[in-house]
């Protein structure tokens, strides 16, 4: 750790970039002069809400992909997933049953062959479902704190009719859920969160897809509560957070909130150009105390996806409230060869695994995630930054402004214009120049002199 600047008491203890022209490096940020062509001012007097972190997604796909590499290669990636010697994840999601990444076939629980199975006699974890309890296990025994988002796509095939949940079985499907929980709690795992119903308007109630239920807000209400008082007689503290979908949708979490205890809610990100991520500080102003979450924003690595589409995707839905966010996924196949038929097959990850090389590459993804999970701590509080402007181009300046639980403060500043920018930063009155390498991410740590920061 260096300390390049010093400027009334004021430290930058550490600056990191990553570039378009420097993708697979988290390098130190070149010194700055005298003089500076932008402003930015940090205003730590009010902060705001609470972080719990930043991550991705476990999926069939990632559990399978991971499992073709040598395990002394995936040891150290998981290290270098969930520890301060590499980016730090500490927020994580997993699939409950079967997904859109699963490669190995239709399955759950109980799928019984088809046939109902009310008591749940058939019921057990599965292959699949035993291998993704393993790497979250081993997750876990890393980063114990990690907050752990459980997500279900569907339940079995015969509690469905018209790809809706046939209410003779929604006790089943209650009993369904908590065997889960109770199966994870006895292996060591606390599952913080679960979401009832990915992304419940995705599909029409007549599609038939094995991956996805259609299931509306007043439905999801009593499928909530049900759970709630199932999980209360188990004596299981795991929370339920409405709705996993779109911003432009509002009125279903708002229904959710209103007819049951939830109080937190999960957004994806697909609909921000209608609806838009100004849909989270609405929301907020609406329901006092709200927590809320990004908890699905994929990457499409190899269809053109830009440097800036995860950083920018963070940074604009934290300044509209969000305590943290997900990308999706953890791990994708350099062949884009592990979805279910219909799934996201052109869905990669932060980690793209060669399956037939048993190697594994991080890519540009990685880095700018961990500019944001390396150093923005769980428990921070998100602060706001002035002079951030994007022009008609999409040129200029954004960032993201945080106060981590040890008094540093963290910027992360997107450089999006095709030169350096030398930007002065201020902090609490004082001022901190620095350069921002051409079309870049920086992340700046910032901190009063003497007192000793931990990365």
């Amino acid at each position: 750790m260096h300390h390049p600047l010093t400027t009334a008491g004021l430290a930058l203890y550490t600056c990191i970039y990553s570039s378009e022209d420097k993708v697979g490096s988290l390098s130190p940020c070149p010194d700055a002069s005298s003089s500076s062509t932008w402003s930015l001012a940090v205003d730590t007097t009010k902060p705001l809400q609470s972080i719990d972190g930043f991550g991705a997604a476990w999926t069939d796909a990632t559990t399978y992909l991971f499992d073709s590499l040598d395990d002394e290669l995936v040891d150290g990636l998981m290290l270098d997933l969930f520890t301060s010697s590499g980016i730090q994840l500490e927020f994580m999601r997993t699939t409950i049953g079967q997904s859109d990444l699963t490669p190995d076939g239709r399955w759950s629980f109980d799928e019984n062959g088809g046939e109902p199975d009310p008591e749940l006699a058939g019921w057990s974890l599965t292959e699949p479902g035993q291998r993704m309890l393993r790497y979250v296990k081993r997750m876990c025994a890393i980063s114990p704190d990690v907050t752990l988002l459980g997500s279900i796509w569907s339940p079995p095939g015969w509690m469905k009719e018209n790809n809706t949940l046939i209410s003779k079985y929604i006790q089943a499907y209650v009993n369904y859920i908590v065997s889960y929980l109770n199966e994870y709690k006895s292996s060591g795992v606390e599952v913080t969160a679960i979401t009832l119903q990915n992304e419940p308007l995705h599909s029409a109630p007549v599609s038939g897809e094995a991956w996805t239920m259609f299931m509306n807000a007043s439905y999801a209400a009593l499928l909530t509560n049900a759970t709630y008082a199932a999980m209360a007689a188990n004596k299981l503290g795991t929370e339920i957070w409405a709705y996993d979908h779109n911003t432009d949708k509002p009125a279903y979490p708002q229904h959710v909130l209103d007819s049951t205890e939830v109080s937190t809610v999960a957004w994806h990100c697909y609909a921000s150009a209608s609806g838009g991520f100004e849909a989270l500080q609405d929301f907020a102003r609406a329901n006092f105390g709200v927590k809320q979450y990004m908890t699905e924003c994929w990457l499409h690595d190899q269809s053109g996806e830009g440097f800036f589409d995860l950083p920018q995707f963070i940074m604009r839905l934290v300044q509209f409230g969000a305590s943290g966010a997900l990308a999706w996924t953890l791990a994708g196949s350099v062949d884009l060869d592990v979805s279910y038929p219909g799934g996201c097959r052109e869905c990669t990850g932060i980690v793209q695994v060669d399956m037939k090389a048993g190697t594994f590459e991080k890519n540009h993804d990685w880095y700018t995630l961990g500019q944001f999970s390396k150093f923005v701590r769980k428990g921070a509080r998100y602060v706001n930054v002035e002079g951030d402007h994007i022009y008609e181009d999409n040129t200029g300046v954004e960032s993201a402004g945080f106060i981590n639980p040890d008094g540093s403060v963290i910027l992360i500043v997107m450089n999006k214009f095709s030169n350096t920018l030398e930007v002065t930063v201020n902090v609490d009155g004082v001022d901190v120049v620095q350069v921002l390498a051409a079309r870049s991410l920086t992340t700046l740590v910032m901190g009063r002199e003497g007192k000793v920061m931990k990365n």
